[in-house]
């Protein structure tokens, strides 16, 4: 898979910015706040259809303007594929596969796989298990449609079942329909479970040995996946426990007004030498555990897919120290990659055997650099 050309209008802090591509290594080197940031994230989003920062749709759009578009062309076994994204101000984003208008945003998932690797990442072990959660869904999503399908459903038959809940005492009919809103949660919550637990084990396998490689075999990682439902087994097993919960904890519930047990409440434990890496582990082996899973998450597309994802550096070298730098440097060879960086002379260093393409970012203008 690569990304051949990407064309920017009104995006951000970008006018007008078109950026011819090499199959190998891109470098897009400049200062803090000229746009780096704002490149990589339009790539991300015709990946994913969002952002990966918190901002509204609205901010995509440069402030002068009033309408943005995207332009992702790319070559995936074989074919070419041209991903359009239309962005208007008060008006749902539109996305266009080879001039073919999408019912959905998330019918793009899975077309343009890429993995994102940025200073933020640090969330995914120093954050809530809510950032955790939203690190296993965007991956699984880009390897199994089905998945961001049950997780919507599940999203709706949560806020239905709450609201249930809530007026259990006050409203009759609630008490004859709450057995079919359990079902629906104990159904695709159990599905979700098991797609989660599938990738889990795949990440741990993985991650595990890549960072004991960068270690030098001196310490463990181990990748864990915590479901308030029990262990996970087989399907029917989850379901079983999943019923259980229901039945034993549902007047909790109902005092709450809210579903206690899912996979809502879900967590990925991450432990160095058998501790908990959020709590006990150093600054270094944090960002060791973060470049172990980035680098897994590759393995697993790449399994998945039958080809590597693009990958994206957003100015994470300079998190790195330069034992890390040189491992990361060393496992993208193969693989369409783009960094960003505002040191070219460190890159140019640690690229010296690379295919690669230059260029220079400066308020919102991309422009070419003769290696």
């Amino acid at each position: 898979m690569i990304v051949n050309k990407l064309i920017i209008k009104n995006y951000r802090n970008f006018k007008e910015a078109e950026a011819d591509l090499n199959d190998s290594l891109n470098i897009f080197i400049g200062e803090n706040g000229q746009g780096k940031t704002n490149l990589m994230e339009s790539i991300y989003i015709a990946s994913i259809g969002r952002t990966f920062r918190l901002n509204s749709e609205s901010e995509l759009i440069n402030f002068s303007e009033n309408k943005s578009s995207l332009e992702i062309h790319l070559t995936k076994n074989n074919y070419k594929i041209k991903i359009e994204i239309q962005l208007e101000k008060n008006k749902k984003k539109q996305v266009f596969i080879n001039g073919v208008k999408l019912d959905k945003t998330s019918e793009m998932i899975g077309i343009l796989n890429n993995v994102i690797f940025t200073p933020d990442d640090m969330k995914i072990i120093k954050g809530s298990p809510v950032e955790r959660r939203r690190f296993i869904n965007i991956d699984i999503s880009q390897i199994k449609p089905k998945y961001k399908y049950l997780l919507n459903k599940y999203k709706r038959v949560t806020t239905e079942r709450n609201m249930l809940l809530k007026n259990y005492h006050t409203r009759c009919e609630n008490k004859d329909i709450i057995g079919i809103w359990n079902d629906y949660l104990v159904n695709t919550g159990t599905e979700i479970t098991l797609y989660r637990n599938e990738y889990i084990n795949k990440l741990k396998k993985y991650s595990t040995d890549i960072y004991f490689s960068l270690t030098g075999k001196r310490e463990r990682l181990d990748i864990s996946y915590y479901s308030n439902i029990g262990p996970v087994t087989d399907r029917e097993e989850v379901k079983k426990l999943f019923y259980e919960k229901i039945k034993k904890n549902f007047t909790n519930e109902v005092l709450r007004g809210v579903s206690l047990y899912g996979p809502h409440k879900d967590d990925l434990i991450i432990k160095i030498n058998d501790k908990e890496c959020k709590y006990f582990g150093s600054q270094g082996q944090q960002r060791s555990a973060i470049l172990a899973l980035k680098l897994a998450e590759i393995e697993i597309i790449r399994e998945e897919a039958g080809e590597y994802p693009i990958l994206l550096l957003d100015d994470v070298l300079s998190e790195l120290d330069n034992k890390r730098k040189t491992y990361l440097i060393e496992h993208i060879k193969g693989m369409q990659t783009i960094i960003t960086s505002t040191d070219d002379y460190e890159l140019n260093s640690l690229t010296k055997d690379f295919n690669k393409k230059l260029f220079y970012i400066n308020e919102g203008k991309i422009s070419s650099i003769l290696d």
